[in-house]
Parts: structure tokens; C-alpha cells; sequence
């Protein structure tokens, strides 16, 4: 939902009115860019039923036919939410291909993956001799954005003394590098994305509510695939296609049997998990079809949860599936967050705070 609105009983007061021209000066609708983006991942993800999702979520209104020919004219800022493996990024960059900023770059930033310490330099960027290591100057993620995107995924992961380092730096739209004095101006499109429930961590008092709504100009949630059963197939249909390329396998696609197996699924792990699914079927087939032998997914059959996949979990549960997903990789840390669908430095970060 927009700024402007809270879910009910939420507790947070309305934020600044957003800014409702993000696809271009004669269009107000917010909930159209969302459209529009959709349209886009469409056709580039298979994704195939965002539009109806996004108007349930965004209270859309039917939309002129030519409008996905329209370009962002705006720098509004867009917080994207949704579960692992749900597409953030791939709307993220979507966003960014349709503004009229795709000819600079976007720079994609994993702010959850960024120790504490090197916070500032790798944002803000440093001088030479700021500290012992720094022995020349380096540009900093906003710099480099300078002109086009940055993408801060993982934003919720931020600890809170560092928010409001980078609340001034959104607010004034400069950066001071660590070691220097002089304030750089940044011209920047900024997106966000997260899989926490940033309302619930203002509340708790370990996220800013400035911060907050300084980054939720345009909200838009993303669905888990759970609730769009009828694309489970389609994408898989589609996953087919790409690997089946990819590995020089003959297949065609889906029987029976695999379609109700993948239909039946809990898919914590989202559109990332069904991809890697499709993806170890195509390799281990002998076929022109998928059958559901070929899918050997365990949990999709008992329609029970991924054992290795991080969702929206107490402490207690995900410190019980980071354990059995270091456990059954024996160790090692690039198949554990692959279990996981986390990065590396996350699952990192993740077996220090349980003492792993």
C-alpha cells in the first residue's frame, strides 16, 4: 500500500504523501508504475499473474492500453517487499529499465552482507590514509550511483546506529567520505527491498520510523508463490525451457503427475526454490517429460515446509534450520546458504548471533 495508508491496528501514523508521478508527469496513479513494472517482468520472468496480485495490493484502477510504452520521469523512492526468492531484485532492475535513468548504471548493494565496520567506506566511500588499510581513495555506492539507481536489498538487516547514517545521506542527498570533510552531492534513484516486516521492527524499536518513511514513498509487495498456485506451472513450464536449452536435455515439459506434485507444494523457498527444483530435474532426466519421480521433491509431495529453506520464522525456528542446513552440507558454507536461499555473508552473520 502506499505511504499514505496503514495495514489496520498497525499503530504507525501516515508518512509524507507519496510521490504519485512516478511514471511520468501526466500520470498519478502509483499503483500504475507497479502495473507497468509488472507488464515488464512478464515478459522477462514468466511471471504470470503479478498484475492481478498488485492491483489486489495496490487498490489499481484499469489502466490506459499504451501505458506500458511510458517512461519514469520521477526519482521516487520504492520499497519492495516480499519473501526470499519472490523477485525483488528482478523488479528492482525492472524499475530501473524502465526509468529514464537505464543508461546509468544501477548498483546493486547487499546491505546485509556489509560488516559493520566497513559500513561507511564501502556506502560512503573513504580518503586516503582514513584509517590503516586505506591507501588511496575509494568511491563509494552512492558516488558510483550517481546519475542512475541504487538498489539496497536487505535493508531491514541494517543495525540502528548505522540507520541514521544513512537516513542523513538519503535526506540530504551528499556524502561526506570517511576521513574527508567535503559533502559530494549524489544524484540518485533509490530502491529498497527486504523480507522483514518493517512496521513490526519499528514498533520493537529496532528499526527508524524516519528512516521508514523516508524509503516507503511507493510500496510494493510481492507475493509469495504460495498464493498464486496457478503460476507454479507456467513458471516451471517456462524453468523447463531455459535448462532444457541450457543442458541440451529433449524435454518438452510437465505430465500429470509432476504438475501435482509441484501444484501441491509449500515453496518457502518461492519462485527461487522452483527454479532450482526444475533445474536438478532437467539434469537428472531420461526423457521427452517431467514426471514426478523426476521432481524428487519430498516436501512439495507431503505439502510440508522446505527443510532447509529460510522463511518468516521465530528466532528459535530459524536457528533450528540454519543448524540442519550447516549440518547436511557437511559444513560447507556456500551450500548451506544455497540451502538456505541466503547469501554467504548472511549465513555468516546468522551463525555468529546462534554460536555456530
Amino acid at each position: 500500500y502506499p505511504t499514505g495508508q496503514t495495514s489496520r491496528g498497525s499503530g504507525i501514523p501516515p508518512g509524507p504523501a507519496p510521490d504519485r508521478s512516478i511514471i511520468g508527469h501526466d500520470d498519478k496513479n502509483v499503483a500504475a508504475a507497479a502495473y507497468l513494472v509488472s507488464q515488464v517482468i512478464l515478459q522477462a520472468a514468466g511471471m504470470l499473474s503479478f498484475p492481478r496480485y498488485i492491483k489486489q495490493r495496490l487498490g489499481q484502477q484499469p489502466v490506459p492500453s499504451n501505458l506500458p510504452g511510458r517512461r519514469n520521469g520521477t526519482a521516487a523512492t520504492v520499497l519492495i517487499t516480499g519473501e526470499n526468492g519472490t523477485g525483488k531484485d528482478v523488479l528492482a532492475r525492472e524499475i530501473h529499465a524502465r526509468s529514464l535513468r537505464s543508461e546509468k548504471s544501477m548498483v546493486a548493494v547487499d546491505a546485509g552482507a556489509i560488516t559493520e565496520t566497513l559500513f561507511e567506506s564501502e556506502l560512503f566511500g573513504h580518503v586516503k590514509g582514513a584509517f590503516t588499510d586505506a591507501h588511496t581513495d575509494h568511491v563509494g555506492k552512492f558516488e558510483q550511483a550517481d546519475g542512475g539507481t541504487l538498489f539496497l536489498d536487505e535493508i531491514g538487516n541494517i543495525p540502528l546506529h548505522l540507520q541514521a547514517k544513512l537516513l542523513r545521506v538519503i535526506q540530504s542527498r551528499s556524502v561526506v567520505r570517511v576521513g574527508g570533510s567535503q559533502a559530494i552531492p549524489v544524484n540518485i534513484r533509490l530502491i529498497c527491498a527486504t523480507n522483514m516486516d518493517l512496521e513490526q521492527l519499528v514498533r520493537e524499536g529496532r528499526f527508524r520510523e524516519d528512516l521508514y518513511y523516508r524509503i516507503n514513498t511507493v510500496h510494493i509487495a510481492l507475493p509469495a508463490l504460495r498464493e498464486r498456485r496457478e503460476d507454479i506451472v507456467p513458471l516451471a513450464e517456462r524453468f523447463i525451457s531455459q535448462f532444457a536449452e541450457k543442458y541440451h536435455r529433449p524435454l518438452i515439459g510437465l505430465d500429470d503427475s509432476a504438475k501435482a506434485v509441484l501444484e501441491n507444494g509449500r515453496w518457502s523457498g518461492n519462485i527461487r526454490e522452483l527454479q532450482n527444483c526444475i533445474e536438478k530435474a532437467v539434469i537428472l532426466s531420461e526423457g521427452t517429460t517431467l514426471t514426478a519421480k523426476d521432481i524428487q521433491l519430498e516436501q512439495a509431495k507431503a505439502g510440508t515446509p522446505a527443510a532447509g529453506t529460510l522463511k518468516e520464522v521465530s528466532d528459535a525456528e530459524e536457528e533450528r534450520l540454519v543448524r540442519e542446513a550447516v549440518l547436511r552440507s557437511n559444513g560447507n558454507i556456500s551450500a548451506a546458504a544455497k540451502m538456505l536461499g541466503i547469501s554467504r555473508p548472511t549465513l555468516y552473520a546468522k551463525m555468529k548471533k546462534y554460536g555456530l
